[in-house]
């Protein structure tokens, strides 16, 4: 007796065909299993049986070649259009297979793959070399860049040919044409053959990708037949050309010699290429194993490139790959057929179930693979269940990613070779970090699987950058245990009078205020003989030392952490068991009180998280707000800090201010050049190709000047839309001046500067008027310690007391810091101070990059040429001494055509991004140069839309500005726009407000709950919010006003009304925002 298998209902003619989602057939199969265990049926129309079996213990039976052969599914049947009986869609029984098999299995033997691993280098040293030049900003979509890899690899391996697909935007017309078509051939196998015939559009666009492939085959063909290879250069091609078959004596068909380039081309790079991805998305899930890693990489190689006779040594990365393989086997299944009826299943416990020849039994190995009875914690990634002893516990047939028996994958060895060394280069060379910090794998699935929307962000390995296949780099890594617990630091300080403790320093930071603030620290320690190590906290992932003190500066941006500080909140955070007890730490934290539901977030977070894990705080957490004298409570911070820390380790500090002071020495002679380089950490030079002034400055009364300006980026640089662009600035030349004629010095005179620690250039002379105009801000507020360093300074009896005075905490903030006086301005208010310019520049900070959103869609020029849209701001200084001009604004507007300028693309955030899909409604509200990002994003809207051909969906604009005829930005533009139906502009004049049925439409918030029930009608279609504007006005009143709609329009209260808000903005990103000071 037998059991009767289960599943879905059959419905009359459909069968169960509406339980399977032709879209993602594997994650269906996945969900039947779960809810029907280890073995269930399908019943599809004019099919026999379809089980789909998910259990080792059923799949041990299946793989015995004695009872069951290979069937040919339906979705390989569909392929067949294309790789007809290549080795892997041929008929058990077909003796094309049986001959090609004979006939290639001597090409992928140990030999032959020895001499293809130079092949596989050349096109390894490809991607290397393209992500050694890629900004640290810039995402990488790693499933593209492993697919361009392995189609190169097993091309130039196979065939001897170039695909270049590094050298081209685009995927290579193959690849596209695969993809389509593999991706058709799985959405009809399990189509009714009505649907099929209906789908005229779906067969047309199928059989031109299958010509396309044909074409291209056909072409490689012709081109061996017309230039075969020289004697003893012979490929895989040459020998499918001309070997015979030692059985029959005889040689591969035309026909099949095709499909079987088909099938190389296909299973060569498509199943790899998704091996690599799933491994690189689980080493940044598993920290311990990537530093385990690259531990052991660094032992075999040492800083050099791998070659072959390494690939043995480096069985951990095998290991890897292996688990990689067990939890997202890229060729998700196979199926068998009984030669007779058999049962199926029957043991002890089980009384089986009856198949017969001709019913198709299907291995969902994603299930296979994390059968509970097989794998513990089958979830979790662990590649130490592959080394030798554990490989040896594996129950047989538990593990197939290859496939079954002699209708495995051919080119298996070839695949972990190749996957193993480009694994191996990665962990080596570069540092990695997911793009979306929140990303959650959603796997693309069918035929083959790779990992959807999978972006990583990287840069070379401080110690071991990547220079090429002939270059050795010497690492410098040290002994680490396999708990990650150490790693490679990223740099030393230079160490001097060692007084035998150390001091690691932890840094988050996206602008580089905590980054100097870290410099300042480790410049302290290094000066008292501490050993000092700098590291970005991603790198500190695991490695956190007990040794010595470890102090950490790290900032919030919106509440989240920065680009270098990803990776280690989400592990201080997740679910890992993580000891930090013996950890001695402190924590400064960076942030603007603009942002109050969000200020000091991720400090927070650290310091909190250090402590509950075990570590000891020496001191409190550090709260500096770059809206106050941030610098000055750091200062503040930092000498309880030390003081802490000399108790706790026990030694003797010097004093500390002379620890950061550098010494400049004047040296009499003409203008040197320059010798400062530009930031090393991203920035490049643009060319400005426009610049224009917008708008007049009077409108009944005088407005701020409105200003375009057009940059070309060098080659190889690019911008999406909605990303940033961060310029360079220059102090201009009458605030230099100023300094100048303060100090009495001449801008042709130069400067030696020494020190022990600065983000000056130590040891080099420039100019004055250098070192003025671009290294130091000259601008920002004077701290508290300033100001009391210029009263001490001070022999006047009335100013030494009206410096006092400021000293006030209340006075301070009024007068210094509302009012933004700088320490030029109080040198100047106080003439008789007497400091000299050494001490002057010592008070200064380091000039910081300004940040615009760039006001153009990428797609006008191929993001080669961002536009910035920006507020001119010239206008009498708060201080009340002489007029203030805003430093990037102004060196912005006064540039030339034709001018070169030091810029750096800064990617947005990815949910305040523009629209894919054209036909999504989207409602912006912006005010003044606000305008900027959704200007581009109605410009991305109009270029999709014509170029798809389709009806953009209807979008409101909501624009507040003075009045029509002076700011009104781009107005021409958007009549345009609004003509062709992309956008409707909703304008809201402040100083020519109109009267509306709900009151005066003055500004932005007016004009929007005005028309309320448009926007909330538009929420419905699934419109989604974007907000632009400053922090203290416009973004607040936006919220205010759409919290009020919502509950209008839900009935909700004001409370419930904001938390609806709130989901709409952190759940269900349908309010995303863009805030700036």
């Amino acid at each position: 007796m037998t059991t009767a298998v289960p599943g879905p209902k059959p419905l009359p003619g459909i069968g169960t065909a509406y339980s399977i989602n032709p879209n993602n057939l594997v994650q269906s199969a996945v969900e039947l299993s779960e809810k029907y265990g280890e073995v269930y049926v399908h019943h599809l129309p004019e099919h026999n049986p379809l089980y789909i079996i998910s259990s080792q213990r059923l799949v041990n039976e299946l793989s015995d070649e004695t009872r069951f052969k290979k069937e040919l599914h339906s979705a390989l049947r569909e392929i067949r259009a294309f790789a007809g009986n290549g080795l892997f869609t041929s008929e058990q029984d077909d003796p094309e297979w049986a001959k090609a098999h004979r006939i290639l299995m001597p090409a992928f033997n140990p030999v032959a793959l020895k001499a293809m691993y130079d092949g596989m280098c050349d096109i390894a040293d490809q991607l290397m070399l393209k992500w050694t030049r890629t900004r640290h900003d810039e995402v990488v979509d790693i499933p593209a860049d492993f697919t361009r890899l392995t189609l190169d690899t097993i091309a130039l391996c196979s065939f001897s040919y170039r695909f270049n697909s590094f050298y081209s935007e685009d995927f290579h017309p193959f690849i596209q044409a695969m993809g389509d078509a593999l991706g058709e051939s799985g959405r009809r196998a399990h189509a009714l053959e009505l649907q099929k015939k209906l789908n005229l559009l779906g067969q047309r666009r199928f059989d031109k990708d299958v010509d396309t492939m044909s074409e291209i085959v056909d072409a490689l063909i012709e081109e061996r037949r017309d230039n075969p290879s020289p004697a003893g250069e012979e490929d895989i091609l040459d020998v499918m050309m001309s070997a015979k078959d030692p059985e029959t004596g005889e040689a591969l068909s035309d026909t099949n010699l095709r499909y079987q380039l088909v099938t190389f081309l296909i299973a060569g790079h498509e199943t790899t290429s998704g091996l690599l991805s799933f491994a690189v998305f689980e080493l940044l899930r598993n920290p311990r194993v990537w530093l385990k890693a690259r531990k052991i990489v660094d032992e075999v190689l040492g800083g050099r490139f791998p070659e072959h006779g390494d690939i043995k040594n480096l069985g951990y990365i095998d290991q890897i790959l292996r688990e990689g393989l067990r939890l997202y086997p890229t060729a998700p299944g196979f199926a068998v057929t009984p030669y007779e009826t058999t049962i199926v299943g029957a043991d002890d416990e089980h009384e089986g179930f009856e198949v017969n020849p001709g019913d198709t039994l299907f291995v969902i190995l994603p299930r296979v693979h994390r059968d509970p009875k097989i794998w513990d914690n089958p979830e979790e990634f662990r590649p130490e269940r592959f080394d030798f002893e554990n490989a040896k516990k594996i129950p047989h047939n538990a593990w197939k990613p290859f496939g079954n028996g002699q209708r495995s994958c051919i080119g298996r060895a070839f695949a972990l070779q190749e996957a193993t060394m480009v694994l191996t280069l990665i962990i080596q060379h570069f540092d990695i970090e997911f793009a979306d910090p929140n990303y959650q794998l959603e796997v693309l699935d069918g035929l083959t699987s790779k990992p959807k929307d999978f972006y990583i962000r990287l840069k070379p390995r401080p110690e071991c950058p990547y220079r090429g296949r002939g270059e050795a780099v010497k690492t410098t890594g040290v002994d680490a245990d396999v708990s990650g617990m150490e790693c490679p630091v990223a740099h030393a300080e230079v160490e001097a009078a060692p007084n035998g403790h150390s001091v690691q320093i932890l840094v988050g930071s996206n602008a580089g205020t905590s980054r100097n603030f870290a410099r300042r620290l480790g410049a302290f320690a290094t000066a008292q003989g501490y050993k000092v190590t700098t590291l970005d906290l991603d790198d500190a992932v695991g490695n956190i030392s007990t040794d010595g003190p470890v102090l950490i500066c790290t900032a919030s941006y919106e509440g989240l952490p920065t680009d270098n500080a990803k990776k280690f909140v989400e592990w201080i955070s997740g679910d890992a068991e993580i000891d930090l007890s013996g950890v001695n730490y402190a924590v400064f934290g960076c942030g603007n009180s603009e942002w109050a539901a969000t200020f000091h977030r991720i400090p927070t977070l650290i310091d909190d998280q250090m402590a509950a894990l075990g570590a000891n705080r020496i001191v409190e957490r550090g709260a500096g707000d770059v809206r106050s004298d941030y610098v000055g409570v750091f200062e503040d911070w930092a000498e309880g800090l030390w003081e802490a820390v000399a108790e706790l380790e026990d030694v003797e500090h010097s004093a500390a201010d002379a620890v950061e002071r550098v010494s400049l020495e004047v040296v009499d002679g003409g203008r040197g050049e320059a010798l400062r380089t530009e930031n090393s950490e991203g920035f490049v030079r643009g060319v400005v190709e426009k610049s224009y002034a917008m708008s007049p400055v009077e409108d009944e009364g005088p407005i701020r000047a409105k200003h375009h300006v057009s940059i070309r980026l060098p080659e190889g640089v690019t911008y999406r839309t909605g990303d940033y662009l961060e310029v360079l600035p220059r102090n201009p030349q009458a605030l230099v001046d100023r300094v100048l004629a303060r100090f009495n010095l001449n801008s042709d005179s130069r400067v030696r500067i020494e020190g022990r620690e600065s983000f000056l250039p130590l040891g080099e002379p420039l100019s004055i008027a250098e070192l003025l105009g671009g290294y130091v801000e000259l601008t920002l507020p004077a701290g508290r310690r300033h100001v009391e360093a210029l009263a001490q300074a001070c022999p006047c009896p009335p100013e030494k007391a009206g410096l006092m005075a400021l000293l006030d905490a209340q006075a301070y903030e009024e007068e210094v810091q509302k009012k933004r006086r700088s320490v030029l301005d109080l040198l100047e208010e106080y003439p008789s101070v007497q400091i000299g310019f050494e001490d002057f520049v010592n008070m200064l900070e380091p000039l910081a990059p300004r940040r615009y959103s760039i006001s153009s869609s990428a797609l006008t020029d191929e993001g080669t040429r961002p536009s910035l849209t920006f507020t001119v701001i010239d206008e009498p200084a708060w201080s009340g001494r002489g007029q203030y001009s805003g430093i990037a604004s102004t060196y912005l507007a006064q540039l030339p055509v034709g001018a070169s300028v030091p810029v750096s693309v800064i990617p947005g955030t990815e949910h305040f991004r523009a629209e894919e899909d054209v036909t999504r409604p989207m409602i912006l509200i912006g005010a003044g140069t606000g305008l900027a990002p959704l200007r581009a994003f109605v410009e991305d809207a109009a270029l999709r839309a014509a170029e798809q051909g389709v009806t953009p969906g209807r979008s409101l604009l909501f624009y507040g500005c003075h009045g029509k005829d002076s700011d009104y930005l781009y107005a021409e533009q958007f009549e345009e726009w609004s003509a062709q139906g992309v956008v409707d502009v909703r304008p809201a004049f402040s100083r020519h407000p109109e009267e509306g049925p709900d009151g005066l439409i003055k500004y932005v918030q007016d004009r929007l709950w005005q028309d309320r029930d448009e926007v909330m009608e538009l929420v419905k279609q699934g419109a989604r919010f974007y907000v632009c504007g400053d922090a203290e006005r416009l973004a607040p009143s936006a919220r205010r006003t759409i919290t009020r709609m919502v509950a209008e329009a839900h009935r909700l209260s004001a409370d419930e009304a904001a938390e609806y808000v709130q989901r709409m903005e952190h759940e269900e990103f349908s309010y995303v925002s863009d805030v700036f000071d």
